[in-house]
């Protein structure tokens, strides 16, 4: 049997020198692509939205709106109460302006014509997801069970260590609790604090 006949009898098709040259051509330009997409994304400036970047100086505030979670706004401290609630689509308020502090939580109540603004504290959880300290002073022994390293023994040794002392007045107090020395409570120290105006 000759090649030709081969050819023919198993449809084998021939490429031409100038389909090779298109081909690497096309592979090229498709290997090309990203690399071209991958810097244009380095060289534009990606815009996120108002209030969501959280740095190193910014408030994390979470707005609660009929029992749904509006979202957590990561705030300058001077910014405005009202200022926050415009940038989050809540207006009618029926408040006077308030202080900002980090880890706050607004709810509003919208039973009436006016919306109330009900202030607390985010969940312990929230709080420690978004990398915020919680006070040891205000934290509940389950609480205490959600920060890395404190497991059963340590969270009631440092609730029956508070309870005796009233309140730790430093967060060095911790190593009183047989098993915590330096080590430990440096690592503790990313999840606990103690409010400055503790008296």
């Amino acid at each position: 049997m000759m090649l030709s006949d081969w050819k023919r009898k198993n449809n084998f098709m021939t490429i031409s020198d100038g389909q090779i040259k298109g081909l690497i051509a096309l592979s090229i330009t498709l290997a090309i692509i990203p690399f071209f997409v991958f810097f244009r994304s380095l060289l534009t400036n990606p815009h996120s939205p108002s209030l969501t970047d959280q740095t190193k100086n910014t408030l994390a505030i979470e707005i609660v709106e009929k029992d749904r979670q509006k979202g957590v706004y990561f705030v300058d401290p001077e910014i405005s109460s009202k200022h926050l609630l415009n940038v989050a689509g809540i207006e009618n308020v029926s408040t006077l302006p308030f202080k900002l502090t980090d880890g706050m939580k607004i709810i509003i109540d919208s039973d009436s014509e006016h919306q109330k603004v009900l202030r607390t504290e985010m969940d312990a959880g929230e709080k420690l997801a978004l990398g915020m300290p919680l006070d040891i002073n205000q934290i509940t022994e389950d609480e205490l069970l959600m920060v890395k390293g404190i497991g059963e023994v340590n969270a009631k040794n440092i609730m029956d260590l508070r309870n005796k002392l009233g309140q730790f007045r430093n967060i060095e107090q911790l190593m009183e609790i047989k098993g915590i020395k330096e080590k430990k409570l440096a690592e503790l120290k990313k999840f606990l604090y103690v409010e400055n105006n503790q008296k």
